[in-house]
């Protein structure tokens, strides 16, 4: 490494840290109005000039907003720029908060949104979070579907899958 990126490291690093300052100080007010946060959120999730802000900002907060946009957040991870942000944000979670939280959101989610791309959204989501049982409620819902593609969800992420886990092979 030559000296001038040895020095160039040094600045950016001070750099960073006097923005995780400037950053600290401006979540003050945030954590402080925790309602108003949240409906600033919620606004910032439907705004595209804003969502990805809202999500990275979701990042450094308390998991308490997270809980409270899940609906939201469910709604945004459809999207496949935001699916694995979103999982790693409810993978934040607690996991009796999120087996507590998470299925009841997806199945509203399902009520709304019935497609193949939905279910397999889901059962991703689930089966990242460890959350077998709704996984397998969910594969059970997708099997009585008369859509095929949704039926093939049941069918990649069901018994056998869930055998797997409990086996270690997975």
């Amino acid at each position: 490494m030559s000296l001038t990126n040895a020095a160039g490291d040094r600045d950016s690093f001070a750099e960073a840290l006097e923005a995780t300052h400037r950053l600290n100080h401006a979540l003050g007010p945030l954590r402080i109005d925790r309602e108003g946060t949240k409906d600033r959120l919620r606004s910032a999730l439907r705004q595209p000039e804003q969502e990805v802000q809202a999500l990275l900002l979701l990042e450094i907060l308390s998991t308490e907003a997270t809980k409270a946009l899940i609906d939201d957040l469910l709604g945004q991870a459809l999207r496949v720029r935001y699916t694995l942000l979103i999982r790693n944000l409810l993978g934040r979670l607690a996991w009796s908060e999120a087996k507590e939280i998470v299925p009841p959101a997806v199945w509203r989610l399902l009520e709304i949104e019935d497609e193949a791309d939905v279910y397999r959204r889901m059962a991703e989501l689930l089966d990242h979070l460890g959350l077998h049982e709704a996984l397998q409620e969910l594969c059970a819902r997708a099997g009585e579907s008369l859509d095929e593609e949704v039926r093939e969800v049941a069918e990649d992420f069901g018994e056998e899958r869930l055998e797997a886990y409990r086996s270690g092979s997975c």
